[in-house]
């Protein structure tokens, strides 16, 4: 499985939702972080891509979430590796490489760097900064669904102090913010 295969997968179940931008913001942070920790950028970023695309029957249903994903997985050819990612994302598989762990990590982070963005006047990644994202993650009426210790296990799980875990993150969003809906109002 290709990305171009991946992306068209996860368009065919999600369309051009919410859930599709949160994907191929992992599917950047992923990337960025494959780079920095000497993992495979691609497959790392396929991981990203297509954790969540099974949330078309399984929204409602989070038992049944990433079960159902590495099934059709399984089927398209994808390697196990990334099956496995997906399935420790939701505590399906214990995360053991590298990979896994960083998408389990990436995982919150995505929703929380977006909803940061868009309550500043920019609706934009372009201008928002590691201190600001950090100053957020204090307030827990922010993004109240996150799970910052999830965030925060950067380093624990990779190693990676938060600060610049986060930036690591940010400017691999950033990068593609046009795609994410974060280029601003």
């Amino acid at each position: 499985m290709n990305r171009d295969e991946a992306l068209q997968l996860l368009r065919s179940r999600l369309g051009d939702s919410a859930t599709t931008a949160h994907c191929l913001a992992c599917e950047a942070c992923m990337r960025k972080l494959a780079g920095r920790l000497g993992g495979d950028p691609d497959e790392w970023g396929l991981a990203g891509l297509v954790h969540d695309l099974d949330l078309d029957v399984c929204a409602n249903d989070m038992e049944r979430h990433t079960l159902v994903a590495a099934q059709v997985l399984e089927e398209k050819g994808a390697p196990a590796s990334i099956i496995r990612a997906v399935l420790g994302h939701n505590d399906k598989a214990e995360r053991t490489a590298p990979m896994e762990k960083a998408l389990w990590v990436v995982d919150p982070t995505t929703g929380f760097i977006t909803a940061a963005a868009l309550i500043r006047p920019s609706k934009s990644t372009s201008d928002l900064e590691v201190g600001s994202i950090k100053k957020r993650m204090k307030d827990k009426r922010f993004a109240a669904a996150v799970n910052r210790d999830q965030i925060k296990a950067c380093q624990a799980e990779l190693g990676i102090e938060l600060e610049e875990f986060l930036g690591i993150c940010l400017q691999a969003m950033d990068e593609i913010r046009g795609e994410l809906g974060l280029a601003g109002a």
